[in-house]
């Protein structure tokens, strides 16, 4: 019995407290991470957050979206597989090797950006 008491009373609500990867699934990507996959796949040297330069702005993109159903569909596909002509500007969109595990927090917080 003491065994078994050990496990209930002891290691069980130990693993509640416990936390797990689905806590974190669903937490919307903040600001700061947001900032550093932008900075580590070297998007800042042509987008930034409330300005054109090269390329639109990230709250541009996410306004242009907003309302599409595919936009990270879309998004993701624009980044891997780079794009030109969308947004009218000479410059096109170069591909760029973003691991899934970056790609999808960098598309979504790029989409959470719209001010609307």
């Amino acid at each position: 019995m003491r065994v078994f008491s050990l496990l209930i009373f002891g290691i069980l609500p130990g693993l509640a407290a416990w936390p797990s990867a689905a806590v974190y699934a669903d937490e919307p990507v903040g600001f700061e991470q947001g900032s550093r996959l932008l900075t580590k796949y070297n998007c800042q040297s042509c987008h930034a957050v409330d300005r054109g330069m090269a390329g639109p702005s990230l709250r541009a993109i996410a306004k242009k979206y907003a309302s599409d159903p595919h936009a990270a569909d879309v998004l993701s596909e624009s980044i891997v597989n780079g794009s030109s002509g969308v947004w009218g500007g000479p410059t096109p969109m170069p591909a760029t090797k973003v691991p899934a595990d970056d790609l999808k927090p960098l598309v979504e917080w790029i989409l959470s950006l719209n001010p609307y």
